[in-house]
């Protein structure tokens, strides 16, 4: 499973590679296309970027685009962080983290606290390591994801999923199946949140295209089926993105 969602302007030269790479998590995306930290693939979606292909060797030069600062506006990490509710010893998890855009906020939301940061392309996961080191972040953790798990060492309190659930295995029944799976990687009590691309979002929106974006309303009834209800929804702080947080059906 793949994961990243960076816009770029059409001036933005994406790296280039030789190498074929079925599917990456790059920041929060999973499947064939990425869009920005939370989801790599095959290419991307967003201004200047439908259709263009590219892969994710060089987590370097994707900084460059998952990390642009332009994207704040429209993303607004610190609002989504402060969503979750963390408390400051809290065990969080990065689902497709790419390089790290969502990762570093986390981790300095949770000074007592760990940041696991997982990413199935090896050279995000490479990337997110020397950056934790980088940027004296102890308690971020990079891990070595899998398609069809984060592979996270622990369980966490809350798991995020940004820009990524539309791009898990091949359809509702693998998403449900991965969400069933990652019951067992929560802690009593936890969380998983997710944001993504509204279906109504704009066409010139950050993000995939219409026939990609899974509606709101959708992943309440496929969580439901693999043992989740839903616990908070925000539709109106984000321009393009909805906030949904579930917690284990009892």
């Amino acid at each position: 499973m793949p994961l990243v969602l960076a816009c770029t302007p059409a001036s933005t030269k994406l790296p280039s590679s030789d190498a074929p790479t079925a599917h990456a998590h790059g920041e929060h995306a999973h499947g064939e296309h990425a869009h920005g930290e939370h989801a790599h693939g095959e290419h991307a979606h967003g201004p200047g970027a439908h259709g263009m292909p590219h892969r994710f060797e060089h987590a370097d030069e994707w900084a460059k685009r998952f990390d642009d600062p332009s994207r704040d506006a429209w993303q607004k990490p610190d609002a989504v962080v402060g969503m979750l509710g963390l408390s400051t010893s809290a065990i969080v998890a990065d689902v497709g983290a790419g390089t790290g855009y969502f990762s570093v906020r986390l981790a300095r939301a949770v000074p007592q606290g760990k940041v696991l940061a997982s990413d199935i392309e090896p050279d995000m996961v490479r990337y997110l390591g020397e950056r934790a080191t980088r940027e004296q972040l102890g308690n971020l953790v990079a891990v070595q994801g899998k398609p069809e798990s984060p592979q996270l060492p622990e369980p966490a309190d809350v798991v995020l999923l940004v820009d990524v659930v539309h791009h898990i295995g091949h359809g509702a029944d693998d998403r449900v199946a991965f969400f069933t799976r990652l019951q067992q990687q929560l802690r009593e009590g936890g969380r998983i949140a997710i944001v993504d691309f509204k279906p109504d979002a704009p066409d010139d929106a950050p993000g995939p295209p219409k026939a990609h974006r899974i509606a709101a309303a959708t992943m309440v009834a496929e969580l439901a089926k693999a043992g989740f209800v839903e616990h908070a929804r925000d539709e109106q702080t984000l321009p393009y993105q909805y906030v949904l947080q579930f917690v284990r059906a009892r």
